[in-house]
């Protein structure tokens, strides 16, 4: 059996190289469907043996799938993204899986790797990293989800969706099984958030326009919702929920959650009590849930109970860190900055490596002058040593330099000027006699 990826890529030569890497002796073709690249990928896609063809984007994922599956001619496809990896650990179990006989396609399980756990992906709250594969082992984080991914070439198109495209309606119309396949798939677009988020907007926009023009496709409006929340559209994601709800009760956790944190950026924090509550009735445990409630209760001035919901979070999913910032925010303002400091270290012992945590705890000397602001931003560089946006590098060498330690003061801007190349704040720092570490 022969094996095709398939991939659609548009101005990704920065990421590209990594994925491309990370499947060499998989593959038996490589099909990349360029949609318009001004930063060299197609050539760099060319120098890694790939079939590389122009494709004129139409704002409709599925159309740009169908047309690279119809470039394949292997027996299988897996299909993958510019930003997405194979660990070597997989490619046997995914050649064994591109069999004669079994299933027509399998669900692969998606990390999507994270810099810190205040993160809820449509399958649940993010998870602690067990770095039991290399792909993606410098993470702190990743939420998971399960696709469809790998497949047989059917020689049809069999994508659907003009964003978040899916080939399952497909397969399960046709009555074509499907299976699980334990043979992960790396993402790492959500690692720079900045970067992440410029391409919402976009994908909103695709979602609406779709979900408008077929308003009974629950799908799509799970769409707009899963869209909706990243942009922060309100009054959209609850339309989305509200529709989803009324007609499917049962209803996924994302439907339920989305249409409270919607309600919540609405200001309607006691209508948002019922949609957290949903979830609740079916996993008492769920601490996406109790944060997202307790959040409507602190709002609504019900301190004591929004704490008990935030402790209820921190010990159902420690590694899900945003109830550990929230509560320590809601301590802050009581005030108790004990207490604050407190539940920052608690979620650090639990996620020492969270850049948003430590973040919050070097922010949270800083602001009140405590004296172990410096100490705290030298542990967090230890931790993340790309984090911090170059606030933790200078508050470490301001505080050497003013105890006389040049020599590790000197150390610690060469390793934020290699983090953050050029940036002007810590070029400022460099001693004139000494010249550019």
């Amino acid at each position: 059996m022969r094996l095709s990826v398939a991939m659609i890529v548009k101005n990704e030569a920065a990421a590209l190289g990594h994925g491309l890497a990370s499947i060499r002796g998989l593959w038996d073709e490589l099909v990349v469907l360029d949609t318009g690249s001004t930063d060299g990928t197609p050539d760099l896609a060319r120098s890694f043996g790939a079939r590389v063809e122009a494709f004129a984007w139409v704002d409709d994922f599925a159309a740009a799938r169908n047309a690279g599956l119809a470039l394949c001619t292997g027996d299988w496809v897996l299909v993958l993204d510019a930003d997405e990896a194979v660990d070597p650990a997989d490619h046997a179990r995914l050649r064994a899986a591109c069999g004669e006989g079994g299933p027509a396609a399998y669900r692969l399980p998606i990390r999507n790797y994270l810099r810190s756990g205040a993160f809820v992906g449509k399958d649940g709250a993010a998870r602690r990293n067990d770095a039991r594969y290399a792909e993606g082992s410098g993470s702190s984080h990743f939420y998971l989800q399960k696709a469809v991914r790998l497949f047989r070439n059917l020689g049809v198109p069999v994508y659907r969706g003009r964003v978040h495209e899916l080939v399952e309606p497909y397969f399960e119309e046709q009555g074509l099984p499907m299976a699980d396949l334990e043979a992960t798939i790396h993402h790492f677009g959500k690692l720079d958030m900045a970067r992440d988020r410029s391409k919402q907007a976009a994908y909103f926009r695709l979602a609406l326009a779709e979900a408008a023009a077929r308003p009974g496709d629950l799908q799509l409006q799970y769409n707009v919702i899963q869209e909706g929340l990243l942009v922060e559209a309100w009054a959209e994601v609850l339309r989305a929920a509200e529709c989803f709800r009324d007609r499917a009760p049962r209803a996924p956790m994302l439907v339920w959650l989305g249409g409270g944190l919607a309600l919540q950026g609405l200001g309607r924090y006691e209508e948002s009590l019922p949609w957290f509550a949903s979830i609740l009735a079916q996993k008492p445990g769920s601490a996406a849930a109790l944060g997202a409630r307790a959040e409507s209760l602190w709002r609504l001035g019900r301190i004591p109970e929004a704490q008990e919901d935030y402790l209820a979070a921190l010990e159902a999913e420690p590694g899900y860190t945003l109830p550990f910032l929230k509560l320590a925010s809601l301590l802050e303002e009581t005030p108790d900055l004990a207490g604050a400091r407190g539940v920052l270290e608690a979620g650090l012992d639990q996620n020492p490596r969270d850049a948003t945590l430590w973040e919050a705890l070097v922010g949270l000397a800083a602001k009140y002058r405590d004296p172990r602001v410096a100490r705290d931003a030298l542990d967090a560089l230890r931790a993340v040593p790309d984090g911090g946006k170059t606030v933790w590098h200078q508050i470490v060498v301001h505080a050497l330099r003013g105890a006389g330690d040049e020599a590790n003061a000197a150390a610690i801007l060469e390793q934020g000027l290699k983090a953050f190349p050029g940036d002007p704040e810590l070029r400022a720092l460099l001693r004139p006699e000494a010249g550019p570490p």
